[in-house]
C-alpha cells in the first residue's frame, strides 16, 4: 500500500499549533518527527511519526515528553493530519482506526455517535464546588462521542470566567459515577464558551479538550464554534453534527 502522504521537507521536528485562533494566538502545540521520539527537553507535549499501515490509509503515532509513547492524542492527530495527501481517510492510531477529513486550513476526525447516557446516580454537584452560587448553573445531563461528560449549562459568559474548579469534592462526588469529569458551557452570540475539568485524573483545566467538546448536546446538522482555554478564551474548536456522528476539529498552523 503506498503512504497517501505528500512529499515531506520537514526538519526531525516540525511544529504546528492546533486550535488557536491564528498562528499566533492560542493553540496547542504538536510536532511531526522523523524517529520515534520526543526527548524530555523538547519543549513539545506530543510528537507524531508517521508510518504505514495495514489496515487504514496510514498510521499515527503519539509520544509525549520523555518518548513515552501513548495511544492517541487529538489535537496532534488533527495537526499531522495536514501532511497527508487527500481530503479524507482513515488513520491507525493505539486507540482504533479514527475517520479523518480536511476543508482548507481544518482538520476534523469523525468521534462516531454521540449518546445521553441515564445518569445511574441521583443528586447534582454543589455549585460552590464550581465557586458558583444557586441559580448560577444547570446540569444538562451525561453525555458521550467517546467519554462521557456531566454536561453543565451555565447562565452566561462572565459566570464561565468566575467559575473555580474544587477538585477534592468534584473528584469525591465523581467517583463510581457514569462520567469521567464535567463539561461547562454557555451560549453568548456564535460562540459556545466552554471549560473542562477532570479531577479523577487530577486535571483541574484542559484548555482545548476535543473529546469534552464532543460531549457537547449539539441538534444533528449544527455546526458551532466553541471557545476554550480560561481566562480569555483563545482556543477555538468546530464541533458538526451530521447524521447523528459528532465530528470535531479546528484550524491547523505551520509554524
Amino acid at each position: 500500500m503506498d503512504l497517501p502522504v505528500t512529499e515531506l521537507h520537514y526538519p526531525r521536528m516540525d511544529k504546528f499549533k492546533v486550535f488557536g485562533r491564528d498562528a499566533v494566538t492560542g493553540g496547542n502545540l504538536m510536532a511531526l518527527v522523523t524517529e520515534p521520539h520526543n526527548p524530555a527537553e523538547s519543549g513539545i507535549p506530543v510528537t507524531v511519526l508517521l508510518e504505514a499501515s495495514n489496515c487504514a490509509d496510514i498510521r499515527f503515532r503519539f509520544f509525549y515528553p520523555g518518548s513515552k509513547e501513548a495511544p492517541i492524542c487529538g489535537h496532534a492527530l488533527l495537526g499531522a493530519a495536514q501532511r497527508v495527501s487527500g481530503d479524507h481517510f482513515r488513520v491507525e492510531t493505539g486507540s482504533g482506526i479514527c475517520e479523518v477529513r480536511k476543508q482548507g486550513d481544518y482538520a476534523l476526525v469523525n468521534f462516531g455517535p454521540q449518546q445521553r447516557l441515564e445518569p445511574g446516580f441521583t443528586g447534582q454537584p454543589d455549585p460552590a464546588w464550581f465557586g458558583l452560587g444557586e441559580g448560577d448553573m444547570a446540569v444538562t445531563g451525561v453525555f458521550s462521542a467517546g467519554k462521557p461528560k456531566l454536561c453543565i449549562k451555565v447562565r452566561s459568559a462572565e459566570a464561565l470566567r468566575q467559575v473555580r474548579f474544587d477538585l477534592t469534592p468534584l473528584g469525591d462526588w465523581n467517583r463510581n459515577k457514569n462520567f469521567s469529569g464535567y463539561m461547562l458551557w454557555c451560549r453568548d452570540n456564535n460562540l459556545i464558551y466552554a471549560r473542562a475539568s477532570n479531577p479523577l485524573y487530577n486535571m483541574p483545566e484542559d484548555a482545548a479538550c476535543a473529546i469534552c467538546c464532543a460531549a457537547l448536546p449539539l441538534s444533528e446538522g449544527k455546526s458551532v464554534q466553541v471557545a476554550m482555554g480560561w481566562p480569555e478564551f483563545e482556543n477555538r474548536i468546530r464541533v458538526e453534527n451530521h447524521s447523528g456522528d459528532i465530528w470535531v476539529g479546528g484550524k491547523v498552523f505551520a509554524l
